[in-house]
């Protein structure tokens, strides 16, 4: 709002008020209305008060009119500049002094900015509840792992840096979320190994291929829906402790959150997305299907105990290989 629109906006208010306070003076004097005494003098001074400051700005809008408009609205926005550059150049401190927050939402907070890119200038408020919410979603990882993290975050970082522009810029915020899911993932690999390996049971595998149209049909497509839930209820059979079986949840969680906003952002998303999946089949051997073929068999999406008659509805070669899997088999065979 310029400062000629704030002053508009302030004359209509003090016109508003002094009406309210003068009806209200006439229906005393009429007779049709009593108060008291302190009543009646209080609306009198507001009167009083209302009046010179609707003067005071009339003069000032009248004098504000005679300028140059453009003049007036560049004042302002450089104010506004000066004001933003010096909100955020001030924020880290700001946000260590923030008293109404524990030490624990200021240390993630303080988390998040490090990660963020600056172009996109975060509110406080956006910093706080994008910090909180990573821990609500166990996106947090052991101390002892910090430097497994920062490897993976460093090697993530090297295959994106170059593909951001004004149109998806925004997608650094996952910089610090992406990293934490990868190794949280090879952790539990790590440990499904572990296990198996003391109770000498059989070699674990790996995780059964996903598909992409899975994610990118989630919320339109009821085969897509089961299609992943299927999958996801293999993987859980796959576990062997009741932990790891709740670390998986709340992993796939993440990552289906992490995929569905990459896949929001179309074209603009493919090369980050690549390197996510890229870095999961490196750490985690969790891997998507590219043959043609087996995208194409819809019984190997969903087994038995899943209505074959649904899934007959899927017949358009365009959703089973998507823009996305089109992207990644252009670059598989670049290699």
């Amino acid at each position: 709002m310029t400062i000629i629109e704030q002053l508009k906006h302030r004359i209509k208010s003090l016109n508003t008020r002094i009406e309210q306070s003068s009806k209200l003076l006439e229906e005393v004097e009429e007779g049709t209305l009593k108060i008291s005494f302190l009543a009646q003098a209080s609306a009198e001074s507001s009167i009083e008060k209302n009046t010179f400051l609707l003067n005071k700005y009339t003069q000032k809008l009248k004098k504000l009119s005679l300028e140059d408009i453009n003049d007036v609205n560049e004042k302002e926005k450089t104010k506004e500049e000066i004001r933003l550059r010096n909100y955020f150049k001030y924020q880290i401190q700001r946000i260590r002094r923030d008293k109404t927050r524990t030490e624990k939402e200021k240390h993630n907070a303080l988390l998040i900015i490090e990660d963020i890119s600056e172009k996109l200038q975060l509110e406080d408020e956006d910093i706080f509840e994008i910090g909180n919410k990573s821990k609500e979603l166990f996106l947090d990882i052991h101390t002892n792992l910090d430097d497994d993290l920062l490897e993976i975050k460093n090697e993530f970082l090297g295959l994106v840096e170059n593909e951001f522009d004004e149109n998806n810029h925004e997608l650094k915020l996952l910089n610090y979320r992406i990293p934490i899911i990868i190794l949280q993932l090879r952790t539990l690999l790590h440990n499904v190994h572990e296990n198996i390996k003391e109770s000498n049971l059989n070699n674990f595998k790996g995780f059964p291929k996903f598909q992409d149209w899975w994610i990118e049909e989630l919320w339109v497509s009821h085969q897509a829906y089961l299609a992943l839930f299927k999958w996801k209820r293999v993987v859980l059979s796959l576990l062997l402790s009741c932990e790891q079986k709740k670390s998986f949840e709340n992993i796939f969680t993440n990552w289906i959150l992490v995929k569905k906003i990459l896949n929001l952002k179309g074209k603009n998303g493919y090369a980050y997305n690549h390197a996510f999946d890229q870095m999961i089949h490196k750490y985690a051997e969790l891997e998507e299907e590219q043959n043609e073929s087996n995208l194409l068999s819809l019984k190997n999406i969903v087994a038995q105990g899943t209505m074959e008659k649904n899934l007959e509805a899927v017949k358009d070669k365009n959703i089973l290989i998507n823009g996305y899997t089109k992207f990644k088999i252009e670059k598989a065979k670049e290699k």
